[in-house]
């Protein structure tokens, strides 16, 4: 009989591991279910080396892209809306999709149904599909409404990849410019000024007053320049060592949601993020508990995710989830408030919904805004030391013409 390792959590959200004897992944799923545990992974033993070699984070490269797995799941839950059966729905899409990695995921996938593991249990392993997607599919499973939450799935999907493309949208473009702007400003005051002005020194002849200022400039950056350059380098080594420890990681995750206005934003979108999560998850007929695990992997900032994980505590010891939100600087406060309405009234995922919805619309509004302000700021400040430098170096031109 095969042996499985797993990992798994218990009923007080504790990390669990080890082995079991079964005739296939799905008995050892079942097994530790009984228990009252959340299965996180199951992998048969004597294939775990290689699997770790083989899904190290090529995987994340290799796999599938979150739009195409969106495509699929609407797929997938047209076609068992349909009356098709799972493994017939699978194969086509396997068949029939114009992405390899698509192709070989589902391929993945029937093979191991076919051997009768569950759906749900075989995503785990897959690169591409969210943990919350996973859960949702368990849901589907035990009560029937597979495609309703396929469908589900694949609109949250959907809605997180919009809400980081507007948010990288409002934030690439001034990082964009001002690097460019920087990089050619740094570029005439370290090579082609200090070159006109020997030039000029050569020719006997004086430096208008913005040219000098300029050289000064110039010569700062010529005599201090690599004890900077030096220095920038050391601190962003310091900062990736720090933000690479959890405890450096939250932090500056929790620094970050302090920043005027990009805070803002980041504190919004967490907000999204739990909302979304949480509601779609709960609807679907997915514990609270359970939920926030899921919950607490979606968020990428740590400092919002510790807050999820003292909420599950705290639920586990008795209190309200509302309670556990009304963090300063974290979640925007109407989560916290409606969540607690929600509690009392039995409708949390319909209260979760309309955060998401209001939050949404305060998300969007706000990056526009900001493109708006930012786009006239940054052409302001950077023409402006642009147009210093230029005016400084023509002006120097025109001295060795006279």
């Amino acid at each position: 009989m095969p042996s499985f390792a797993f990992s798994a959590r218990d009923a007080n959200g504790q990390p669990q591991t080890g082995t079991m004897d079964a005739g296939s992944a799905a008995m050892v799923a079942s097994q530790l279910r009984e228990r009252g545990w959340l299965v996180l992974k199951i992998w048969q033993e004597q294939e775990a080396a290689a699997a770790d070699k083989a899904r190290g984070w090529l995987d994340g490269l290799l796999g599938p892209r979150g739009v195409q797995v969106e495509l699929s799941l609407r797929q997938l839950a047209v076609m068992l809306r349909g009356g098709i059966s799972l493994l017939a729905a699978m194969e086509t899409i396997a068949s029939q999709s114009d992405n390899k990695a698509i192709r070989n995921t589902y391929n993945q996938l029937i093979d191991q149904v076919q051997q009768g593991r569950a759906l749900s249990d075989a995503l785990e392993d897959q690169p591409g599909f969210p943990s919350f997607l996973v859960r949702l599919v368990r849901v589907g499973e035990r009560t029937g409404i597979q495609e309703t939450v396929l469908v589900r799935g694949a609109n949250m999907m959907r809605a997180r990849r919009d809400t980081l493309r507007d948010i990288a949208a409002a934030l690439t473009y001034p990082l964009i410019v001002i690097l460019a702007a920087g990089g050619a400003t740094l570029y005439m005051v370290t090579t082609l000024i200090p070159k006109l002005t020997k030039l000029l020194e050569g020719l006997g002849k004086p430096l208008p007053p913005i040219t000098q200022s300029l050289v000064t400039v110039s010569n700062f950056f010529q005599t201090w320049g690599p004890t900077m350059f030096l220095a920038v380098g050391v601190a962003t080594i310091a900062f990736i060592i720090i933000y690479m420890s959890q405890t450096g990681r939250i932090a500056i995750d929790r620094w970050a949601l302090r920043i005027p206005i990009i805070g803002r934003i980041f504190r919004l979108s967490g907000t999204l993020t739990f909302s979304q999560t949480l509601g779609a998850l709960v609807s679907s007929g997915v514990t609270v508990l359970d939920s926030l695990v899921t919950v607490q992997q979606m968020h990428s900032n740590q400092y919002f995710a510790e807050i999820v994980q003292r909420s599950r505590d705290a639920i586990i010891r008795g209190n309200n989830l509302a309670d556990t939100l009304r963090v300063k600087n974290a979640y925007m406060p109407l989560l916290a408030t409606m969540t607690a309405v929600g509690e009392e009234s039995g409708n949390l995922d319909e209260v979760l919904d309309e955060v998401s919805q209001f939050h949404t619309s305060q998300l969007g509004a706000l990056i526009k805004t900001l493109s708006a302000w930012v786009t006239p700021a940054i052409i302001v400040v950077v023409g402006s030391i642009v147009g210093y430098v230029y005016i400084a170096f023509f002006l120097g031109m025109f001295a060795i013409a006279r």
